[in-house]
């Protein structure tokens, strides 16, 4: 059995690709395991203990984590689990963009303070996850959020002080036009993003910024040493088919 973490466009695109492979999938939300009915899905977050359970209770013998990138616990607990199960780990990891002007961050603290000291209209594309940060800034009523449209992210939005008319709940994929129209609508001069990599909609947003002069400023990728890593679906799938053939 293969198990897949999921929860990302990368993992569905890969699950397309690998035919009638007898695979689990598992995703941190409801809504991750909306997007792939018909499949053997678990929904449901999981730490290291209860990912060997899930390992042993599956007869799990390859995890092929597909996570998003920011989702450090969520890989890190992957690869202890595996290693302490004796099978092997699998990492699809998105390709970063390369671009100048931005200014980058570490860690959300940091990013938060700068942002504090900004009087023109933000925009932050970081998903609910980080709501929480934004619940102390001064300048709250200048930022709006993107966020998904679901009840998960409307109520962490709501515990961080933060009203209504400042989201833009939406589905994406987002358009270098749509970003355009968002930015003039809003007025918008800086934009909060991760190196989530031209599946995550960065491409589109960064090119949607240079046009309408607006400033990127970046939630840096968090860096994980992988046992084995790539950003090419084609290669991972192939090492797959080599684990089934094996």
């Amino acid at each position: 059995m293969i198990w897949i973490i999921g929860g990302t466009k990368d993992s569905r695109d890969i699950i397309n690709k690998l035919g009638d492979i007898e695979i689990i999938v598992s995703t941190a939300t409801e809504y991750g395991k909306k997007l792939l009915k018909g499949l053997n899905v678990v929904s449901e977050p999981m730490n290291k203990d209860e990912m060997r359970k899930f390992i042993r209770a599956n007869r799990v013998d390859l995890v092929l984590d597909a996570s998003h990138p920011y989702a450090v616990n969520v890989s890190q607990n992957a690869i202890e689990a595996s290693t302490a199960e004796g099978i092997d780990y699998l990492r699809f990891e998105r390709e970063m963009l390369n671009y100048d002007g931005g200014v980058k961050f570490t860690s959300m603290e940091e990013l938060t303070k700068y942002l504090g000291g900004l009087k023109e209209k933000i925009l932050v594309t970081l998903g609910s996850n980080n709501l929480s940060y934004f619940k102390d800034i001064s300048n709250l009523g200048n930022i709006y959020f993107r966020i998904l449209p679901v009840k998960e992210s409307l109520e962490k939005a709501e515990k961080a002080g933060i009203l209504p008319k400042q989201l833009i709940a939406v589905q994406g994929p987002f358009s270098k036009a749509f970003n355009t129209a968002i930015y003039k609508n809003y007025e918008i001069k800086y934009v909060v993003t991760k190196e989530s990599g031209s599946t995550g909609g960065e491409l589109e947003k960064i090119e949607a910024a240079a046009d309408c002069r607006v400033k990127p400023i970046i939630l840096s990728r968090p860096e994980i040493d992988y046992p084995w890593k790539t950003g090419n679906i084609d290669q991972i799938i192939k090492k797959v088919m080599e684990y089934e053939e094996a």
